[in-house]
């Protein structure tokens, strides 16, 4: 690993986490704060977007290793939010709403792995 390597993490990282912020709170003032649509939302897109770009730059492009480790560990991996995923869905089971909680938990879990497979295939099929 060289300070490139980390540098590039470091950039993608700081802008997928601006990134992810931006998202989130939009969506929240669009939609309210009822349901953790924004950590859904974000991490449905990024389930997407790395399993399209994980299949697509590799089979498709020549691209830098910088650029590839950049933006699939280090955007990707700070606009996703698992980190907050969790968190949410204790506070709504430590609240007693344990419907909203099983929902928010089987939602981004199955809605990231569909995304993240179909991000796959669609990068396959072009």
């Amino acid at each position: 690993m060289t300070p490139y390597t980390l540098l590039a993490i470091g950039i993608g990282g700081f802008l997928g986490a601006i990134s992810r912020y931006l998202v989130a709170s939009q969506l929240s003032i669009l939609v309210g704060n009822s349901f953790p649509f924004g950590t859904l939302a974000v991490n449905a897109i990024g389930s997407f977007v790395l399993g399209f770009l994980s299949r697509f730059l590799l089979e498709h492009f020549i691209v830098d290793e910088l650029v590839r480790i950049g933006t699939l560990v280090g955007f990707l991996g700070a606009f996703t939010t698992y980190s907050t995923f969790s968190y949410e869905s204790v506070i709504l089971l430590q609240e007693g709403d344990f419907l909203k909680a099983v929902l928010n938990i089987c939602a981004n879990t199955f809605i990231c792995i569909f995304l993240c497979l179909s991000g796959l295939q669609i990068a396959k099929a072009i």
